[in-house]
């Protein structure tokens, strides 16, 4: 019975470890990964209400499969706001020219640039700064009081939508400071190669459009990208209801 419970519980958390920046592949190797997701299962194996019956056992498979379906909904919830800001510095390194630089991130194992990189670090470090983690079990705790351990729930999947308009509605509007400057210094480096063709302005136009970003990006780092991480933090029902009802 113990057993059954604690699969249950890691089957849940188990997408939390994979889908996080700061809990992955990256940078927690599996063999450590598996005991502290085990651990913490054991921790959580009391939450929210649990109704065991014969039919638990009759249908175990499906309801193991119901548990990585919420973990994985969970999952993509938490990490919205790490989404949101690799979004971010991906759509400022296309708007200055500088996506050639783009390597491989250990982070999150795909083809990013180095500005989206640095944008997902910065995320994670004001997360886990402004108590993410115990932001994380509250969401996961209030998970088992909106769908019990083994029990029946149902899943809004029509919110996939609105989840990807809120994804892609943030990151725009987080990089639109810095967009608007760089489109006003392409059109300043566009008049001056009219009128000054032997400059050569764009080929320094790369120069100078990431000066430029940068400061904005200072500008905002301390205002904007620091509050709008912690306003996620706040917002446990939206993480836990915007799937799983």
């Amino acid at each position: 019975m113990f057993l059954i419970l604690l699969n249950g519980v890691f089957f849940r958390l188990a997408p939390l470890f994979f889908f996080l920046p700061f809990l992955n592949n990256g940078i927690i190797s599996p063999s450590i990964r598996i005991p502290v997701i085990f651990l913490v299962a054991s921790g959580l194996i009391t939450s929210g209400k649990v109704d065991i019956g014969s039919s638990v056992f009759e249908h175990v498979y499906f309801l193991m499969f119901k548990e990585i379906i919420v973990g994985l909904l969970l999952s993509f919830c938490l990490s919205l706001p790490f989404w949101i800001f690799h979004a971010v510095g991906s759509i400022i390194d296309n708007q200055r020219g500088a996506t050639l630089s783009s390597s491989i991130d250990p982070a999150n194992g795909v083809d990013t640039s180095e500005l989206a990189k640095f944008f997902n670090l910065f995320s994670a470090v004001v997360f886990l700064y402004s108590g993410g983690m115990v932001f994380i079990l509250e969401s996961i705790q209030l998970s088992y009081n909106i769908c019990p351990l083994f029990s029946q729930c149902s899943f809004r999947v029509s919110n996939i939508l609105t989840f990807l308009t809120l994804l892609a509605s943030q990151a725009v509007i987080l990089a639109s400071p810095v967009m608007i400057v760089l489109l006003l210094s392409e059109v300043l480096l566009g008049v001056l190669s009219r009128f000054a063709p032997q400059m050569n302005a764009f080929s320094v136009s790369l120069t100078i459009k990431s000066l430029l970003a940068i400061f904005i990006i200072f500008i905002c780092s301390s205002t904007i990208y620091f509050s709008k991480v912690q306003f996620f933090l706040g917002e446990h029902k939206f993480f836990t209801n915007l799937f799983v009802r």
